[in-house]
């Protein structure tokens, strides 16, 4: 999420976000392959939603395109898209609230389509690109990215009063420097027929599970690289 405090410093492969509860969880395996995107997007009906700030999920059947836009503010939205293989990670245009900076990846793989147990990946070919606000690359902030990767579904979670318990995908997230310093990992947790709803790193929980908010958008112009 990549989020709501979040900046990444590409030279150094830190991340100065908050969030999570989690201390490296277990990951137990799944009784069965399921579809990722049972659990990525959730029920219209059951968005926006509010918690910790306000979230809507935004789907693009056409783009096979996954957004969610922060705060109540159609500028600071993250997309992943999706095909047969994997869903990617395209664009975070919600720095650290409303900074109008924005980044994205060159490899981007984020999710296996189908996940069957606990899955890992390793992405070590990668570049992370930033921009600022008018799109101009920002050099100090963009270099080589490597990230690893760990996902499992819980089979039942508690996701809050409205949503209930559900299976529940979560995806933890780490980038790490080649040298051995690693950043902290993040956790996203989405529930099957209710989308995401959590996140965490660190000691910081994010929860968007109530239902309630404005139905905002993303503001697909102000995106960077052609995307």
């Amino acid at each position: 999420m990549v989020n709501a405090t979040k900046r990444i410093v590409a030279a150094i492969i830190l991340a100065s976000a908050a969030g999570c509860q989690h201390s490296s969880p277990a990951a137990p395996a799944a009784a069965s392959s399921a579809d990722v995107l049972d659990f990525l997007i959730g029920d219209a009906a059951l968005w926006p939603r509010v918690g910790s700030h306000s979230q809507n999920q935004s789907v693009d059947q056409n783009r096979r395109e996954v957004c969610w836009v922060k705060y109540a503010n159609a500028r600071t939205f993250e997309c992943w898209r999706w095909d047969d293989a994997f869903v990617y990670h395209v664009v975070d245009h919600g720095i650290d609230g409303n900074t109008g900076e924005s980044y994205s990846f060159s490899d981007g793989r984020w999710l296996p389509r189908r996940l069957n147990g606990s899955w890992t990946l390793t992405v070590a070919d990668n570049w992370m690109t930033w921009f600022d606000p008018g799109c101009a690359v920002v050099g100090a902030k963009s270099g080589p990215f490597p990230y690893r990767l760990r996902a499992w579904i819980e089979p039942a979670r508690d996701a809050g009063t409205q949503l209930g318990v559900r299976e529940t995908l979560v995806l933890e997230y780490q980038p790490f420097d080649p040298a051995g310093s690693s950043g902290a990992a993040e956790y996203f947790s989405f529930a099957r027929g209710a989308g995401w709803y959590e996140w965490d790193r660190d000691e910081f929980r994010d929860v968007f599970n109530r239902l309630g908010g404005p139905a905002r958008v993303p503001q697909r112009d102000i995106v960077c690289g052609g995307r």
